[in-house]
């Protein structure tokens, strides 16, 4: 385990809490310690990305089911309920398809904690520079040919300004040389462009921001923790609203730290809005003195308010599986009558449809999980008048393998 996963295990343990390691057991093992600990809400935090337990969640190991934050997008996954997410980033007007329900929070999907080793704010550099310079420390995947264009086209238009971008395949020159020359390209002079590769120690990481004077997000998959780190360390950021939750994150970072001003709804909005921040360097760094203030005191940075209303969303979940209000089992349910449907269609006998539901290898149980029998999920963890059940508590269990 690094450092990070130790502190936070101990944290959790110190408060009485319970620290499983998963990682490396098999998925359905797993899913039996969730329904032998008798977890009413279980958490996921990983998505489809690595080393992820979907297989488990697959089983329905727990009551309630919900995925949040570690993956911008749907699990695609009919057993689980809900996606916790905002109004900013994924709008109730949104057209983004989810199998899941989506729960928005009352302020942001999520809550930054600084790190302790993030030192002061510094000056804009361009005071003491005379030229404005544009940074990310996103992940190279988000750094589309779309972003380098409108990358280059802010940097072409402001005489003497630079480029700094940080992330770890810049350790690799036949990685650098290629992004140069895409850059250059698009009319971008290499000399203009630094390149860092990845930073090993935390509070030097955090201090790299000081190089920039403006943070350009990127499209459609914006910054997530480097836009509050760059916040928090002064640097402005200019983003751009979408159509889906990873365009948008952005949007609701931005907001709530009350900087609605540099969401850009298009790529011209967005070069305009960094020609402006660029075109006055004594506003930027006024407004680089208070940034750290806005965003520690806007709802982004209050954990406690945060977690007053996670908890009532989680409450407020639990109530709805007490009254028999399970949107994987309806679902499912619908699934199965569709699925039926189809069956009949084909003219199938009555004797190949219940073989088929039962044993299709295309089923979740043929592939070797078993969910917990719809009628279990109903009764063991409510009261017949639908309140909560007798247990001491109600356990929530998060997890990110």
């Amino acid at each position: 385990a690094d450092a990070k996963t130790i502190r936070f295990r101990e944290k959790v343990t110190k408060k009485g809490g319970i620290w499983k390691d998963i990682y490396g057991i098999d998925e359905k093992k797993v899913a039996d310690m969730v329904r032998e600990d008798q977890v009413d809400i279980l958490v996921e935090l990983t998505g489809h990305t690595a080393n992820n337990k979907l297989g488990m969640m697959a089983c329905r190991p727990a009551p309630v089911q919900v995925t949040w934050i570690g993956y911008p997008n749907t699990t695609g996954l009919p057993t689980i309920d809900y996606r916790i997410t905002d109004s900013l980033a994924d709008p109730p007007e949104t057209k983004q398809k989810h199998v899941e329900e989506l729960v928005r929070l009352p302020e942001c999907f999520l809550c930054y904690t600084p790190s302790p080793e993030a030192g002061p704010v510094s000056s804009t550099p361009a005071l003491s520079n005379g030229f404005i310079t544009f940074g990310s420390f996103n992940n190279l995947a988000k750094i589309t040919p779309k972003v380098l264009q409108v990358w280059a086209r802010i940097l072409c238009a402001i005489p003497n300004s630079r480029l700094v971008v940080k992330c770890k395949p810049f350790c690799c020159d036949s990685v650098r040389q290629r992004f140069l020359s895409t850059l250059e390209q698009l009319g971008l002079e290499p000399l203009r462009v630094d390149l860092l590769p990845l930073i090993l120690l935390n509070h030097d990481h955090m201090h790299a921001y000081s190089l920039m004077d403006i943070s350009l997000d990127t499209f459609p998959y914006a910054g997530t923790t480097t836009t509050c780190e760059s916040l928090y360390m002064g640097v402005p950021c200019v983003t751009m609203a979408g159509s889906a939750h990873a365009h948008n994150v952005g949007v609701s970072l931005l907001s709530k730290v009350g900087m609605e001003h540099l969401i850009a709804k298009n790529e011209d909005e967005y070069v305009e809005l960094a020609q402006k921040l660029a075109s006055d360097i004594s506003a930027l760094h006024n407004l680089r003195m208070s940034l750290r203030d806005l965003m520690s005191k806007s709802p982004v940075c209050d954990g406690a308010k945060f977690i007053l209303g996670l908890e009532s969303t989680y409450r407020n979940m639990w109530h709805r599986y007490c009254r028999g209000d399970v949107p994987s089992l309806k679902r499912l349910e619908l699934l199965e009558e569709v699925a039926m449907g189809d069956l009949l269609n084909k003219n199938s006998e009555p004797e190949r449809i219940a073989n088929s539901r039962e044993d299709s290898p295309g089923s979740v149980k043929a592939n070797g999980f078993d969910t917990m029998p719809v009628s279990k999920l109903n009764m063991d963890s409510c009261e017949e008048n639908g309140g909560p059940s007798n247990r001491s508590s109600k356990q929530v269990a998060v997890g990110r393998s």
